[in-house]
């Protein structure tokens, strides 16, 4: 029975054609907070040449900023778009990115560390609104049997924002910025330099959004709804306790949680990777974290395409189990061996965070929209996982794990990719217990 429903399934249309202009236009912001993302975790790197007087935790600071961001407007995003549309939902976010980016001008001008953080916290919570809004929109948008393909599709479109973002970093940011030497740390006349090519790209984005704002304020979207939602007019109370009952959605933002840390670490800590343990530059660091990004992109779509034949859980279960191996690899492996490994992590990750989600969110009916807020909020896990990450780092929490094999920073460093490992294992379990489509919901 259940091949016989993934067969018909392939027949169904991914995006039904009076839908596609709109779900189209919605790809451009799974892109947007894509750029927006990788540079978040890239500026963990560039921050330590524009305020040196920072350690690993006060730098892991933007990435806390950033995914912190995600808890605070979720909820009142899903009570916004449940009461007027998820069109209203898109422009509200387009404009709190909008204002957020344009607060780097402060924040070059005075050279303060704070106003960036600010900055950062104001522009992610526009990504929180847009994030509430368009993942549930997209899952609507046609029938329910393609909805977890669906969203992966959709999702695709937001690794190759990040690899923009990525090249944006290497070639407009770090290619231009000073580099302090042992011997020769920056002067202050350089480091406000390095902020200028820091926040420049970031000015021309709000641009951009201001012009994708635009279209979406001329454009007519279509009032979609997820399969049962006009059914009834649940309170939030009652919704609330019903996502609460239900292990499927409870699980999902639990290991939504873990996967959005483990994401959140494997990229940031590929430059660090690259740099303490094999010897590159920052700047030759980038190419790492570029093919991994590359990784990311080309088993997402290859992912996508096999979910016309294959289980998407048993396939993210297939990829975690894999993930798991990889993370043993980068702790015990020679350093270039060690560093494919954790390029090659982000391969496995490529398909998780939708899959995820259509999981947890799948047939929620009139709770999707609050369902969704779980979801993002579960993104806190990125500004969750990073300071226990550096905590470790910093004070060789694990290093006795390593003992013997390697030794100071590496040995660190290593010992830390065993915080990435649990969180593999946490997503390998999601898919394994909940790998089966219920009869209902």
């Amino acid at each position: 029975m259940e091949r016989n429903s993934r067969l018909d399934s392939s027949s169904l249309p991914l995006v039904p054609k009076e839908y596609q202009a709109s779900f189209y236009l919605l790809v451009t912001c799974f892109a947007l907070w894509g750029v927006v993302n990788a540079m978040a975790e890239v500026l963990v790197k560039a921050f330590e040449s524009v305020f040196p007087e920072l350690g690993q935790m006060g730098t892991v600071m933007t990435v806390t900023s950033h995914y912190g961001a995600y808890a605070v407007l979720a909820i009142p995003a899903s009570v916004l778009i449940k009461k007027y549309s998820y069109k209203m939902g898109v422009l509200l976010g387009l404009g709190v990115f909008f204002f957020g980016v344009l607060g780097y001008v402060p924040a070059a001008v005075f050279h303060k560390y704070e106003i960036c953080l600010l900055s950062i916290f104001v522009y992610a919570s526009g990504c929180s609104i847009l994030e509430t809004t368009c993942n549930p929109f997209v899952l609507a948008l046609g029938p329910s049997e393609t909805a977890v393909r669906r969203l992966n599709f959709a999702q695709q479109f937001n690794p190759v924002g990040s690899l923009l973002g990525l090249c944006v970093a290497k070639y407009a940011i770090f290619d231009n910025m000073e580099q302090a030497s042992e011997n020769q740390p920056l002067t202050f006349s350089q480091q406000e330099q390095n902020l200028v090519w820091l926040v420049t790209p970031y000015i021309v984005l709000a641009a951009v959004v201001l012009v994708l704002w635009i279209f979406f304020k001329m454009k007519d979207m279509p009032n979609a709804t997820a399969r049962g939602e006009n059914t009834e007019n649940r309170p939030f109370t009652v919704s609330f306790l019903r996502l609460l009952r239900l292990p499927r959605y409870r699980w999902g933002v639990f290991t939504q949680f873990f996967y959005v840390g483990l994401q959140t670490m494997a990229w940031v800590y590929v430059l660090h990777y690259a740099n303490y343990i094999c010897g590159y530059s920052d700047s030759e660091s980038m190419y790492f974290y570029i093919g991994a990004m590359v990784c990311f992109i080309a088993f997402r779509f290859i992912c996508t395409a096999l979910m016309k034949k294959y289980n998407p859980a048993d396939m993210m279960s297939i990829a975690a189990l894999i993930g798991i191996l990889l993370c043993l690899g980068a702790v015990y492996l020679p350093a270039l061996a060690g560093l494919l490994c954790v390029v090659g992590i982000s391969a496995c990750m490529s398909l998780m965070f939708p899959t995820i989600y259509g999981i947890a969110l799948r047939d929620l009916g009139a709770d999707s929209k609050l369902g969704a807020a779980g979801l993002v909020m579960s993104i806190l896990g990125g500004a969750a996982i990073p300071p226990v990450f550096a905590y470790c780092l910093e004070n060789n929490v694990l290093t006795s794990l390593v003992s013997g094999l390697f030794v100071g920073q590496e040995a660190a460093l290593r010992s830390c990719y065993y915080i990435l490992m649990v969180c593999m294992v946490i997503v390998l379990m999601y898919g394994l217990r909940f790998r089966r489509r219920p009869a209902r919901a």
